[in-house]
């Protein structure tokens, strides 16, 4: 049976003298004796997990390339960083398909001249901390041909080589305060070659070319930025940066499950408002995003924390709720 320890339970020290060592001995075992403090029944503040990682949205890289154009390079750039990012594990990033849904959902178009008021907006109702994007400012070929035909029993010879360069500039927004927090440009170069001689012969004669000069770049940028700390308020819950709490991920009569849990500190008897976003405002004059139009759906209060990113809950007011609702607090 458990009790509190009093001063009675507590070794009596010898009034002799003792040797150090069992003078350590001696208040070791009577420390072990003191039971740890209680804690106050107060509930403390919901604070970030010790894992947090930092939500960001890659946004499809500006070309101010015009020979190659053709290539796609922004969208190429894209696509590798978010795979890229991805591979740190530091960062919960957003699929470039999904984007894209939620931006069509949402009737945004962004880009990589993003301005700092509108990543603010968009980044609140896209439920992310940070933009990357940037320009594909250089992507160009160079190639060099030397050949002579066969003369007086010397075989004829072709030799030919081409080398592609590209070079990025990248940067990081902060879609809480609109700050660019990291910026950061690399360049590479990849070459192939090929050489015959009589007509026999070859080479490398790389059609990945693009790949191959642009994922080393991009590799570079990701680790730049993953040595950068990207401040985070969180993976959802009460002191989500963004405003938004959680969403509802799915509706089973009664119960209705949610995308935050133990690694948003989200607890049970926590409740949240739930509201539906409608149509993007924008200004007429000048196209930017000043807003979305809500309609509040009802309330909902956490019943049982099931994983990490999954709660279940009760619904205490309205009804109709569905799958992509946002949750808020008051």
């Amino acid at each position: 049976m458990n009790r509190e320890a009093t001063t009675a339970d507590l070794p009596l020290l010898p009034s002799a003298p003792l040797r150090p060592g069992a003078a350590r001995a001696v208040l070791a075992a009577a420390l072990l004796l003191v039971p740890p403090l209680a804690l106050s029944g107060e509930r403390a503040e919901a604070a970030p997990a010790a894992g947090a990682r930092p939500r960001v949205a890659v946004l499809a890289f500006k070309d101010k390339t015009s020979r190659y154009s053709w290539y796609q390079g922004g969208q190429a750039v894209q696509d590798m960083f978010v795979t890229e990012l991805a591979k740190t594990g530091k960062y919960r990033v957003i699929d470039r398909e999904q984007l894209a849904a939620l931006m069509a959902e949402k009737n945004l178009s962004l880009s990589g001249d993003i301005d700092p008021k509108t990543a603010v907006r968009a980044g609140k109702m896209l439920g992310v901390e940070y933009f990357v994007t940037g320009s594909l400012t250089q992507l160009s070929a160079s190639e060099r041909r030397s050949s002579a035909p066969g003369f007086r029993g010397f075989p004829g010879f072709n030799v030919r080589s081409e080398e592609m360069e590209a070079a990025v500039d990248a940067r990081a927004i902060s879609t809480t305060t609109g700050e660019i927090v990291w910026t950061d440009s690399e360049k590479d170069t990849s070459s192939d070659a090929s050489v015959y001689v009589a007509g026999a012969g070859g080479g490398v004669s790389d059609r990945g070319k693009l790949d191959r000069v642009l994922r080393p770049v991009v590799q570079k940028l990701a680790k730049s930025l993953g040595e950068t700390k990207l401040e985070t308020s969180g993976l959802g819950g009460a002191a989500d940066a963004s405003g938004v709490a959680g969403k509802i991920a799915k509706v089973d009569g009664a119960t209705v499950f949610v995308n935050v849990g133990s690694e948003a500190g989200v607890q049970v008897g926590d409740e949240f408002d739930v509201y539906r976003v409608g149509d993007v405002i924008k200004d007429p004059d000048t196209g930017e995003v000043l807003g979305t139009n809500e309609t509040k759906v009802g309330r909902v209060r956490i019943t049982a924390v099931r994983g990490p990113r999954l709660s279940t809950a009760a619904v205490t007011d309205g009804s109709g709720f569905k799958a992509g609702d946002e949750l808020k607090t008051r």
